[in-house]
């Protein structure tokens, strides 16, 4: 690569991260996956990989930050057969509760101040032990977590299920849970079929990760990926993560401009693979 191409690739990544600190106030990041990583990053590198990864783009980099932890939201219950405290999956990437982040379930979501923290990470159903409550606790709060990724917070959500979205458990949720159902779209839970692939976007935006990473067992992919970038694809070529800087109207996500989304992808895919050299 000549001096000059560096030089414009180097101008073009700081025009992108001076992009991203003019949106911080009027846009967040948001990680959407039907991959379970709270399960299994208790057993597998690749799923810690994958956690990480989810947690630095929603923190930009922060989630080891003690001075501004983020929030976890799972039941305090014990795991029902076929699941695992997700939170578990947290301690197992190094991370601990009250420095790095807080837990709360649906009766401390009620009360909570969103605006203390850098992010809000939702367990999966399964097999964390997201349940109802907290699913109905944070559809109660939809429009203070609008507000919340409106303000630049970020958000990963976990896989969530119902009998009809194929491989999954869902005890700890009701027959008419309403997925994701604290988002500004319709977010359809769909059957899915291994193996899974990084696009090339996914790719770019994390660098570190490989496709070992997203083939621990999964429980959903999107039927629609409303606006969001799409992260890896199932064996049909269905979306299973999804990905992007959006701000949440009253008609869904509003996504950047195209040549804004290109400066914003490069600049995160430096500033991510920096971190992720950092943190190991």
């Amino acid at each position: 690569m000549n001096k000059s191409h560096c030089t414009s690739v180097r101008a073009a990544a700081v025009a992108g991260l001076a992009l991203l600190a003019a949106q911080s106030a009027s846009a967040g990041p948001i990680f959407l996956t039907g991959h379970d990583p709270d399960f299994h990053a208790q057993d597998s590198v690749h799923a810690q990989d994958l956690l990480k990864a989810g947690l630095d783009f929603v923190t930009s980099g922060a989630y080891t930050n003690v001075t501004k932890k983020f929030l976890w939201v799972e039941s305090f219950l014990s795991p029902t057969a076929g699941h695992r405290v997700g939170e578990a999956g947290l301690t197992s990437i190094g991370l601990t509760q009250g420095s790095e982040f807080d837990w709360v379930d649906a009766a401390g979501f009620a009360s909570v101040n969103l605006s203390a923290y850098e992010a809000i990470g939702i367990a999966s159903s399964f097999g964390g032990m997201l349940t109802q409550s907290e699913l109905d606790g944070l559809i109660t709060r939809k429009a203070d977590i609008a507000t919340f990724v409106n303000n630049g917070g970020g958000l990963l959500a976990l896989s969530e299920c119902s009998p009809s979205s194929g491989f999954c458990l869902a005890d700890t949720l009701g027959p008419n849970p309403n997925t994701f159902g604290f988002l500004p779209v319709v977010v359809t839970s769909v059957n899915t079929t291994a193996p899974y692939s990084l696009t090339a976007a996914g790719s770019l935006l994390f660098p570190g990760l490989t496709n070992d990473d997203m083939n621990d067992p999964t429980h959903n992919s999107f039927g629609q990926v409303g606006g969001l970038t799409v992260v890896d694809t199932d064996n049909a070529g269905v979306a299973t993560t999804l990905a992007g800087k959006v701000r949440i109207t009253g008609h869904g996500f509003d996504v950047p401009e195209p040549g804004s989304l290109a400066l914003v992808t490069l600049a995160l895919t430096g500033v991510g693979a920096s971190r992720r050299r950092k943190h190991g």
